[in-house]
């Protein structure tokens, strides 16, 4: 009686004047405008709202009736409009829903031959489309509200990932009624097509009363109390039987798919796909296609497409830049005085490089140099010498003081000579004073996909030879290791759903120090190993060290160099300061895809 009831509704709601055909919906640019016009004979009842997450456009056109040559328009992608979907939403209504890009705010008009949708176009020029000129197959669509569920559902359960908008809702009470007859309204109210078996057609249904729910949640309650479930065709017709029935024939059904994989591994899919696998099922990756094949239980293989098509989304790269900071800085200063004293005809005492006279040598070549005081010149080899030289002829004397710490490469020299009566005072006042700076500065950069990890080097690899350890040097096995050194930059990002970035990050500089060691090579390395969350193109200090090291020595006569005031006329002072700072910054950018910018 109810769905006698309720046909009799629908049949009264279409009595009257006759619905306009929705004939056409057209996107075309309007300078920097999107235009979407849904031409419709006659004048309509216009109720729009947007939906987020993802956005969506929903126009409820009253009075109208569904003309399109199809339901559901894929890949559109233009104006930033990403696909359309229509459909007789109730026996006056046709409900078109608009996926778009981003949540834009929009502009409705409404003419004699058509209504008209504008927002700012967030992407870039586009084409007129229309859907008088799609000629791509048909999709099957099950009901006729916002949604398409998986028609691989068993038992009128979705299958995973399946995401469902509301579908009409209504209230239905049966107190004694066929399965046929409730059938036969649910099929008139939702226009969709139901086909129930033998054994459902027997089925009384009694004491059901349901209010103001979804038609698809009302009949899958319905039909679960009766032990009944439901499948969907790829046409989109509904078969009812009973729940074993429909599980026991998709477990003997086997179906073989190929799903592409664009952007991620086909080995790593292929190894979450067999944990959802039955024992019977088979998941293979094929690397030369980058495509998985899978075998398995059609609701099975539907469930693993749907879930490919979820994770298998084109990501944002992170284009990542570094600078490494190496700063060396030293200051020195070196004073000190010099004292030689001798009598004036007397012997000398004399530090330094100097030619002494030596035997007869083959690889020397030879002067004539007076070497016996008689006047007459001698052969004589002569060979240097950094010793302290001595030459004395009977009584004399001879001084020299703070000779073995002499500055270095001395900036300022001055020379000064006293004369004693029979002996002369030298003295060499020696001065320096230096500053040296040495900056080096390193940008790496790189570019990688996100959750990926990226290494940048640039630099060296040193062989080192490694004995086996605890055998003896003759019989040892000698093996060759590298070890990298020059600035080296390891990255792993990641992209966190506020579009900040997360950064796994490490910062090397390191050289080989050729310096004495009794083991091998020694490495000089500075390194910045850390994690940290920045935002899209700040810029992070992620390490800094400054190391400063002072030498200061004083040497000198003995006694006199402590004398108050007087004492700097008898020591040598030298004094070297050296600091070091290193700095590592990092800058990250997100590098979107065009369509994915077009979102943001």
């Amino acid at each position: 009686m109810i769905a006698k009831l309720i046909l009799a509704l629908v049949l009264a709601a279409r009595v009257g004047e006759a619905p306009k055909d929705v004939s056409e919906v057209r996107i075309a640019p309007l300078g920097t405008e999107t235009e979407i016009s849904v031409y419709v004979e006659g004048d309509v009842t216009v109720t729009d709202f947007m939906l987020t997450g993802p956005p969506r456009l929903i126009l409820d056109l009253k009075g109208a009736s569904h003309g399109l040559p199809r339901e559901s328009y894929e890949g559109v992608g233009r104006g930033g409009v990403l696909r359309i979907r229509s459909s007789q939403f109730r026996p006056e209504v046709v409900r078109l829903v608009f996926d778009l890009t981003a949540e834009l705010e929009y502009e409705i008009t409404q003419d004699d031959d058509a209504v008209r949708v504008r927002f700012p176009n967030p992407g870039e020029s586009f084409a007129d489309w229309t859907t008088s000129g799609e000629e791509a197959p048909p999709v099957a669509v099950m009901g006729t509200g916002e949604a398409v569920e998986d028609n691989r559902a068993i038992g009128g359960e979705p299958s995973l990932a399946v995401v469902q908008q509301a579908q009409p809702r209504i209230t239905v009470n049966y107190d004694s009624a066929s399965m046929l007859d409730v059938l036969g309204g649910f099929s008139e109210f939702a226009g969709i097509s139901i086909v129930p078996n033998g054994d459902a057609a027997d089925v009384t249904v009694r004491g059901v009363d349901i209010r103001d729910q979804p038609w698809d949640v009302a009949l899958r309650a319905i039909l679960s109390a009766q032990g009944l479930g439901w499948k969907t065709t790829e046409s989109g017709i509904i078969i009812v039987d009973k729940l074993e029935s429909l599980v026991a024939r998709d477990t003997l059904l086997t179906e073989t798919r190929v799903l592409r994989i664009n952007y991620a591994s086909a080995d790593s899919v292929a190894s979450t796909l067999e944990r959802l696998a039955t024992d019977r099922g088979q998941v293979v990756a094929y690397q030369g296609t980058n495509s998985v094949i899978v075998t398995d239980a059609p609701s099975v293989v539907a469930r693993m497409d749907t879930i490919v098509s979820a994770l298998d989304k084109r990501t944002p790269q992170v284009a990542i830049e570094a600078k490494i900071v190496f700063v060396d800085r030293s200051d020195i200063m070196e004073l000190g005085i010099v004292y030689d004293l001798k009598e004036r005809d007397g012997g000398f005492v004399e530090q330094g490089i100097n030619d002494v006279i030596a035997v007869p040598d083959p690889n020397e070549p030879p002067q004539l140099v007076d070497t016996d005081g008689d006047g007459i010149p001698d052969q004589a080899f002569f060979k240097r010498t950094n010793e302290t030289l001595v030459n004395i002829g009977g009584d004399a004397l001879a001084t020299l003081a703070n000779a073995n710490d002499r500055v270095v490469t001395p900036a300022l020299q001055i020379l000064g000579a006293v004369v004693f009566g029979e002996f002369s005072l030298f003295a060499f006042i020696e001065a320096l004073e230096a500053h040296q700076l040495s900056d080096v500065q390193a940008a790496p950069s790189i570019r990688v996909v996100d959750n990926h990890n990226a290494r940048i080097h640039v630099g060296e690899k040193t062989p080192i030879r490694v004995l086996e350890q605890g055998a003896q040097v003759e019989e040892a096995t000698i093996n060759v290791q590298f070890e990298e050194t020059g600035i080296i930059l390891d990255v792993t990002p990641h992209i966190t759903n506020n579009n900040q970035i997360l950064l796994d990050l490490s910062a090397e500089r390191s050289a080989l120090d050729l310096g004495p060691s009794d083991i091998g090579f020694i490495f000089k390395k500075q390194i910045g190993q850390t994690r940290l969350l920045v935002d899209d193109g700040e810029t992070a200090v992620i390490g800094g060290l400054t190391l400063s090291e002072v030498t200061r020595s004083v040497t000198g006569i003995p006694g006199l160099m402590n004398v108050p005031l007087l004492g700097a006329l008898f020591r040598t002072t030298k004094e070297q300061e050296s600091k070091t700072d290193l700095i590592i910054l990092v800058t990250p950018h997100i590098v979107f895809p065009d369509d994915m910018r077009a979102a943001q």
